[in-house]
């Protein structure tokens, strides 16, 4: 485990640079027996119960300290059953786990077509009608610009119709946020 201020979701790739000994010994380890490992969201310095299991898709760079720059990328939410922050003789730290259930079931066409809507207005592009239709709720909740503790309240919600509600909201407040901006800019006129 390598418990993190951060969340990705399934999908999502992030570049990490290590640097402390216990995740220099993990990255290795990981990598020496293709293995994935664990990050748990860490919170106002208390481990939260989800986390997101990544996969290192690459080693950008290893400098002559040992430290090393990684390409990260999430593959699947877990619930934390127990964690231990050292895994004696490892230095890094281990959990016992519950995985999420695949999440690959298809987004409902309501929140498809609520995404086509929130794109054209905050974007002013148009999305082609069947962009969406292999896209689950983390597929979809990667084109926001979800904050951790966001993306966290996302992973934890039990089923995929609990995960589209609260994306439905969100990118329902994202679009009244969107409107009321635009139409506190009509008001005003640039001399």
């Amino acid at each position: 485990m390598f418990p993190l201020n951060m969340v990705l979701l399934p999908g999502e790739t992030k570049t990490l640079h290590i640097y402390e000994e216990r995740y220099k010994q993990l990255v290795a380890d990981c990598i020496a027996n293709e293995a994935h490992f664990g990050i748990p969201f860490v919170h106002q310095k208390a481990v939260g119960k989800y986390g997101i299991e990544v996969k290192i898709n690459n080693i950008i760079k290893t400098y002559d300290n040992g430290e090393m720059d990684i390409l990260i990328e999430g593959v699947r939410v877990f619930r934390m059953m127990e964690f231990s922050s050292v895994l004696s003789p490892k230095l890094y730290g281990a959990g016992i786990i519950s995985q999420e259930q695949e999440i690959n079931s298809r987004a409902s066409a309501a929140l498809q077509d609520l995404t086509r809507e929130y794109l054209w207005l905050s974007q002013r592009s148009t999305v082609e009608e069947d962009a969406f239709d292999n896209a689950n709720v983390y597929s979809i909740a990667r084109l926001l610009d979800f904050s951790s503790p966001e993306k966290y309240e996302l992973i934890k919600a039990a089923t995929p119709a609990e995960k589209e509600v609260l994306l439905k909201s969100k990118i329902r407040l994202f679009m009244h946020l969107i409107k009321t901006e635009q139409k506190l800019q009509d008001k005003f006129i640039l001399n």
